[in-house]
C-alpha cells in the first residue's frame, strides 16, 4: 500500500486583491510530456499528462489554483527503465487580455512530486521531493464561466539521487468553470470611472422654434431701401442668431404687381439683398444668412388697392427651427 502524504499551502491573498469576494473555478487539463534525462542516451522517455485543480480567482488578471497530476509510465525502450509519478502543484497566475475574451498567462509555483522507478537490474526505487514548476499559455474565453486554455508547462528537476533526476516538459490544454457572476476585463480596465464619482448627464438637445417675422409696408413704391421701421425690428433677429451660431435665417423679398414681372423678381432680390447686408452690420456671420427674392409672385393683400400693394411690398424673415443643449 503507497504511502500517501498531504500537502498543505498556506498562501496569503494578495495585496492587490480586488473589494470582491473571490470566486471559485474547478478545471481539468490533460496533454503530453518528455522527460530530459542525461541517462537516456538513446531516447528521452515520453507519455500523457492527466490533471484536475480547483483555485480562486481574485481579481480578472490573478488567480491561484491547486491541483493533482497524473504522469503516466515513462518508458525508455532502449534501457528498459520505467517512471511512474504523480504530484501535486499550486501556482498563482497571471492573465494579461490583449482582447476582452483572449489572454496570454503565467503561472509560478511548485509541485509536490513522488516518483517510482522501476529497470531490469533493480527493485522499485522510490523518491519524494519539491521542485519548481511554470507555465505559460494563452486562454480563450468562451463563456462569462467557461474557458479554454493551451499552454507550455515545465518542472525542474524531478526525481533524487537513487531514482536519477529528470526535466518535465508537457504541452497541455485545459477547460475551467468559474463560479458565480463574471466580471469580464476590458483593455481599458484602467480609465474607467471610480464608483464614487458622479458620471455627468447630458440633458437632451432642445428645438427652439421662431416664428416668421413679416415686415409689411417695409419699402416704398419701387425702391430698395429699408424704412427704419425695418431696421429697429432687426434687433431681434440679431440676438437670436448671435446667441445661437447654429441657427440661420431666410430673407425672402417681396414686391406688388405694378410694373413687369422680370423686373419685379429682380426687385424682391435686391430687397432681400440689402436687408441681408444690413444684418451683417449689424454683426450676423455671413454663413447664417440665405436671402431669395419671390417678386410678385405670393401676395398677401389685394394689389388693386392703394393698402394692399403696400402691404405686398414687404420683406419676411424667418429662423428655421434648431436644436441647441442646455
Amino acid at each position: 500500500m503507497k504511502k500517501i502524504i498531504l500537502c498543505l499551502s498556506f498562501i496569503s491573498l494578495p495585496a492587490w486583491a480586488t473589494p470582491e469576494s473571490p470566486r471559485f473555478f474547478i478545471g481539468a487539463k490533460g496533454g503530453y510530456q518528455w522527460a530530459a534525462d542525461d541517462n537516456y542516451n538513446h531516447s528521452d522517455p515520453d507519455g500523457a499528462i492527466f490533471g484536475v485543480y480547483s483555485g480562486l480567482q481574485f481579481t480578472p488578471a490573478w488567480s491561484w489554483d491547486v491541483g493533482y497530476q497524473y504522469h503516466d509510465d515513462l518508458t525508455a525502450d532502449s534501457s528498459s527503465i520505467n517512471v511512474k509519478t504523480w504530484l501535486i502543484e499550486s501556482a498563482i497566475r497571471y492573465d494579461w487580455y490583449v482582447k476582452d475574451n483572449l489572454s496570454l498567462y503565467g503561472r509560478l509555483g511548485a509541485a509536490y512530486w513522488d516518483v517510482e522507478k522501476t529497470n531490469r537490474a533493480s527493485d522499485k526505487l522510490n523518491a519524494t521531493g519539491l521542485s519548481p514548476l511554470g507555465e505559460v499559455g494563452v486562454d480563450y474565453t468562451l463563456t462569462p464561466n467557461l474557458r479554454l486554455s493551451a499552454g507550455y508547462q515545465y518542472i525542474d528537476s524531478i526525481g533524487k539521487s537513487n531514482t536519477g533526476k529528470y526535466d518535465s516538459h508537457g504541452l497541455l490544454v485545459g477547460i475551467r468553470y468559474t463560479f458565480g457572476d463574471s466580471t469580464k476585463p476590458t483593455l481599458d480596465e484602467n480609465l474607467s470611472t471610480p464608483a464614487n464619482e458622479p458620471v455627468p448627464v447630458e440633458s437632451p438637445p432642445q428645438t427652439l422654434t421662431y416664428l416668421t417675422k413679416t415686415l409689411h409696408e417695409s419699402f416704398e413704391f419701387g425702391s430698395a431701401k429699408p424704412s427704419q421701421h425695418l431696421i429697429d425690428n432687426l434687433s431681434e433677429i440679431v440676438s437670436v442668431l448671435d446667441t445661437y451660431p447654429q441657427s440661420h435665417v431666410v430673407v425672402v423679398g417681396h414686391t406688388d404687381s405694378i410694373g413687369s414681372e422680370a423686373d419685379n423678381q429682380v426687385l424682391s432680390e435686391r430687397r432681400a439683398k440689402l436687408v441681408g447686408n444690413q444684418l451683417i452690420a449689424l454683426g450676423v456671420n455671413p454663413a447664417q444668412i440665405e436671402v431669395l427674392g419671390k417678386g410678385e409672385s405670393r401676395p398677401v393683400a389685394d394689389n388693386r388697392t392703394k393698402a394692399g400693394r403696400a402691404k405686398n411690398r414687404r420683406v419676411e424673415i424667418t429662423i428655421p427651427d434648431f436644436q441647441y443643449q442646455q
